[in-house]
């Protein structure tokens, strides 16, 4: 139709009557329009349908403005588009069928909620692999819309607590096994009253929780990967879960409001969305899966399928192509959730939470735990659109993935405080944020403001989200974001664009984090920006809190601020207030605040030494990975404190590393320990002197965003978007160079003061390889972790420090000392660095997938055939350490022989490192290279180390190719696999070491087997009859 035909603006605009027709019945009424009546109405451009004007809540007096739009849109064409329904359920699962299929996963996802951690490790053999090979057949039955769909996203997350519960606190990998093949069958016979009676029996034989010890669980959850939950064992305060009685319910419930209606003044448009290109998520596939996986930390959701079990499921190797075919299906789920408006009631399960009530003392804070899957898509989601989110969110909303948003919003305001111009700065604190977005006005808004974000979140958010809680009960999230979602925060940060344009035309200048609103300028500007927030804001679900928002005025306009706010709760301070986790206010009140944050972190500093007394490794790692990043941020965002860092520093150099050393160390060690890992150092660097470094390098590396923040446009050019991102990956490879020239130069310093014998050994340590066991998290897993012994001996090996309880002289007879110990062949622990290296090196050969492995493989004896080189190993059973195929080509063939070198011994000390290692190689391919070129018809690489971990470049080339074939057929990244070699060998050589340092060397005791004379089944039946 065409403008003058859509209007009414005569009788002739409307056909003439005809019931039969119900195009002309007004959709929200019903009425028919009849040509007689003089009613002002209007028809949609999408759907053509025809309204009164007063069904759709426009004013008579508005009559004029509507026939001049161009365009016009009924409510429920710029509302939420309609889903497709999940396909009827009529597949049958054993004796199940329909709605009662449907009503028994609704139970059992109930029932399960409640469950107590309990699961065990998914097993390696054929019973994992048909567990996750039923994984993906439910999300290929939901991705294909089959019969299924409603239920099978519900079923997968009753696999987890249903089939891998523990059968016992003790029960062996195989009784699992067979557990869940067990369970399996029952499974697929639609038994789930049977698997869940099971259940509940094991549940409630599980032990109560007790308190206990903290420094128990801060190793086991070092030992488990996990340095952010291990840290917060450590404080002073923990908040611990309340039980839900009725106050707590109720409390609850108001954190969690009902659904606010769509406030149509907020929207920011009434014409139909912008469609975006579905192809740009064909390049969401099964690695994006398989990289959000690795990523995901935290705690297991309703179901207790926790971020270990789907990383297992998704990235170990030891599945395969089931693993490959489970990554492959939840990417395509996650291309579907983010390109087709899908039913929710099929996602009822994969968008739960878990809802824990934490004790504020006083008042609660509800934490959620989503589901891990939901967790993963979610994750992948965001940083395929990273781009969008940052552009859609705007220049002053810094949480929406930027690079260094938060120092930039620090820095910025900081900045805008000092400007002499600027008179205060108000922080506004928002009631209750995150959980009373108007979430349906906000996923309006998002289908024209990120397009390609939009129909996932609906999806995500169209319906109220359960949110269980430990009692087995629930209670919906029907606005706002919801805890344990990985979109919450874009989302959000996207929801409040238009706020923040409309604050935009008031004088001051502002900044948003997320739901943390600043403002500086004049107190009158400001109080225009604080009066449009409060006018604004609940529109949007954005409630200002006067008692919880804080303006900081300079001084000299105190009493003009109290004037001009006296109508208003805001607290009002001369001194300064907290921003973003730095403080902001005058020189005084920063050095107060930095001094108390200081005094904290050497309460923390001295609970982590307490735990090195008896496990060093996970101190140090923590301190390195975890707590050494909380004051990292503080450094970076305040200027001139480094001075106030001297009580941290004192506590670092006098009990945390004696604690972890056990050991006398002088001050020129403290300078050496300060360096990185890479540099020959531990990394535990000197507050005091590289507080004010950091900040000069967190300016740099912010300066193009603080330069948008700065302009206050609120919008910038999909160009100048571009600019600012090159500018801010620039400007962070810049910081970059100029640390490795600081710690260049700090080496250099520190080298001119080292004695000259431990300066050829500190040339070792700064090369590759040799400080990667420092480096890596103490994963008991994978053998990565050390005993207080083993650990302190491996800092004296690296330190040249002196051994604790370390005998005088050898059982060999010879006075002892490191290098004799290297060395001695007594107790055959050469031989065993040697072989141990060896096997490892085969093992990740197979690993890899090479073919005809063999370790010590003979050579083919010599039959004419003649060396150039008088040193060549000429002899009939001269053999090789390992050998395979298809290292180098499908089926060509590699020998590799290994060599461990001491390089403390006087031969080899002597020289630098690269002609030793350079030495050593050509030595082996003297002995062997040409014999297995010209006999074997086959290649040769040495692989040569030094006890300090270091290797040959014959040996790095080699390792570099099986990471690239290992990373080709796990599907992993290159860097991940090459990661994973070199810490295996680190740990492999180091422990090798250790025990050459404390293995017995003396004779060994007679076996039983060698004493005929004692029967231990007399001895002990015996002693039964005694």
């Amino acid at each position: 139709m065409t403008k003058s035909t859509k209007r009414r603006t005569n009788k002739t605009t409307v056909p003439p009557s005809s019931s039969s027709d119900p195009r002309y019945n007004c959709p929200a009424c019903n009425v028919y329009l009849y040509e007689e009546d003089d009613i002002p109405c209007v028809a949609c451009d999408n759907c053509n349908g025809w309204f009164h004007l007063k069904c759709v809540g426009i004013p008579d007096s508005d009559y004029a403005k509507v026939t001049a739009k161009p365009h016009w849109y009924c409510p429920s064409c710029i509302r939420l588009p309609n889903f497709i329904p999940a396909a009827p359920l009529k597949t049958s699962w054993g004796k199940l069928s329909g709605q009662a299929l449907s009503d028994s996963f609704s139970r059992l996802l109930v029932s399960v909620s409640s469950f107590r951690p309990n699961l065990f490790k998914l097993p390696s053999g054929s019973s994992g692999k048909q567990f996750i090979t039923e994984c993906t057949r439910l999300i290929k039955e939901w991705n294909s819309s089959s019969g299924l769909e409603s239920v099978a996203i519900t079923a997968i997350h009753l696999m987890g607590p249903l089939l891998l519960q523990n059968p016992g606190k003790k029960s062996k990998p195989s009784e699992q096994s067979a557990a869940l093949l067990r369970r399996l069958l029952h499974w697929q016979a639609g038994e789930f009253d049977t698997l869940l009676s099971e259940c509940m029996v094991i549940q409630s034989r599980l032990p109560k929780s007790t308190t206990s010890d903290n420094r128990r669980g801060f190793v086991r959850m070092m030992f488990t990967g996990r340095v952010g939950a291990a840290l917060r064992l450590l404080s002073a305060t923990p908040s611990a879960a309340l039980d839900i009685t009725p106050e707590v319910l109720e409390n609850l419930k108001e954190k969690h409001p009902d659904a606010a209606p769509l406030s149509p003044d907020h929207l920011v448009s009434t014409q139909l969305p912008p469609s975006f290109e579905p192809a740009i998520f064909h390049d969401l596939n099964s690695d994006s899966i398989r990289r959000a996986a690795a990523a995901t930390k935290g705690g297991a959701g309703p179901s207790g399928m926790s971020d270990g079990l789907w990383t297992r499921m998704l990235c170990s190797k030891a599945f395969r192509k089931a693993s490959d075919d489970l990554s492959h299906e939840v990417a395509i789920m996650t291309r579907r959730l983010c390109t087709v408006y899908v039913d929710p009631s099929s996602l009822t399960a994969f968008l739960s939470c878990k809802l824990i009530a934490l004790d504020k003392n006083p008042g609660i804070r509800p934490i959620g735990v989503g589901e891990v899957l939901r967790r993963i898509v979610g994750r992948a989601v965001a940083q395929h659109l990273k781009p969008e989110i940052i552009q859609a969110a705007g220049p002053l909303q810094l949480a929406a993935g930027q690079q260094g948003g938060a120092e930039a919003a620090v820095h910025s305001m900081r900045e805008f405080y000092a400007d002499e111009g600027t008179e205060a700065v108000l922080l506004a604190d928002a009631r209750n944020a995150f959980n009373i977005l108007n979430r349906q006005t906000a996923l309006v808004n998002l289908r024209h403001l990120c397009p390609a974000l939009s129909i996932f979140a609906i999806n995500l958010y169209r319906f109220p989200v359960r949110l269980y809680l430990s009692n087995g009960t629930f209670i919906l999230s029907a606005e706002g974001t919801t805890q344990g979602c990985n979109i919450a925060s874009p989302f959000y940060c996207i929801s409040l664009r238009p706020l923040i344009d409309k604050l935009s035309r008031t004088s001051p200048n502002q900044i948003f984090y997320a739901d943390d609103g600043a403002s500086a300028g004049s107190l009158v500007g400001v109080r225009e920006w604080w009066d449009a927030l409060v006018t604004n804001g609940p529109g949007y679900g954005y409630f200002p809190r006067p008692d919880k928002s804080v303006l900081i005025v300079k001084p000299e306009h105190l009493e003009k601020a109290k004037s001009i706010f006296s109508d208003t709760a805001v607290i009002i301070k001369s001194d300064g207030h907290r921003y973003l986790g730095a403080p902001i206010g005058t020189l005084d009140y920063q050095r107060e605040y930095v001094a108390k944050d200081v005094c904290r972190w050497v309460t923390d500093v001295t609970a982590i030494s307490k735990i090195a007394e008896t496990e060093p490794q996970a101190a140090y790692s923590a301190f390195c990975m975890g707590l050494s990043k909380r004051f990292l941020f503080l450094m970076r965002t305040t200027p001139n404190i480094s001075e106030l860092f001297r009580p941290l520093e004192s506590t670092i150099s006098s009990v945390l590393l004696p604690a972890i050393l056990n050991n006398h160390f002088t001050p020129l060690h403290r300078e050496l320990f300060s360096l990185p890992c890479r540099n020959g150092g531990l990394g535990i660097e000197n507050p005091c002197e590289v507080a004010d470094l950091e900040h000069q390098r967190s300016l740099h590396a912010t300066a193009p965003l603080s330069q948008i923040i700065t302009e206050q446009n609120i919008n910038i050019t999909d160009e100048r978007a571009v600019a600012v991102a090159k500018g801010l990956k620039t400007a962070k490879q810049e910081v970059i160079q100029m640390k490795k020239e600081h710690h260049k130069t700090r080496l250099s310093a520190v080298s001119d003061q080292l004695a000259p014998d431990y300066r050829r050994l500190h040339d070792e340590l700064c090369r590759r390889g040799s400080s990667t066991w420092l480096t890596t998290l103490p994963l008991e897993e994978h053998g990565f972790n050390l005993n207080k012994s083993e650990f302190r001996d491996a800092l004296a090996l690296r330190y040249d420090l002196s051994l604790r309880e370390f005998p005088n002289h050898c059982a060999c007879g010879k006075p002892n000392s490191i290098e004799h110990c290297l060395t001695c062949a007594r107790g055959g622990y050469v031989h065993l660095r040697h072989n141990q290296i060896r096997d490892l090196t085969a093992n990740l050969l197979v690993e890899a997938g090479c073919t005809d492995v063999k370790v010590e493989p003979h050579l083919l004896p010599l039959t004419g055939e003649t060396l150039q080189y008088a040193s060549a190993i000429t002899n009939d059973e001269a053999r090789l350490d390992v050998s395979a195929r298809g290292v180098w080509s499908d089926l060509s063939k590699l020998f590799i022989d290994v060599r461990i070198f001491n390089s403390r011994a006087p031969t080899n000390k002597s020289l630098p490192v690269n002609k030793v290692l350079k030495k050593h190689e050509d030595e082996k391919k003297r002995a062997y290279g040409e014999r297995v070129l010209q006999v074997e018809k086959s290649s040769f690489t040495p692989a040569v180390f030094s006890t300090s971990g270091i290797m040959g470049d014959e040996a790095d080339k080699l390792y570099k190719q099986i990471a690239h074939l290992l990373s080709k057929k796990t599907k992993q990244s290159y860097p991940d696999c090459i990661r994973y070699i070199r810490q295996r060998l680190s740990f492999c050589l180091l422990k090798t070491l250790i025990i050459s340092l404390r293995g017995h060397r003396g004779q060994s005791p007679k076996s039983f087997s060698d004493r005929n004379d004692i029967n231990i089944l007399y001895m002990i039946k015996n002693n039964n009859q005694n």
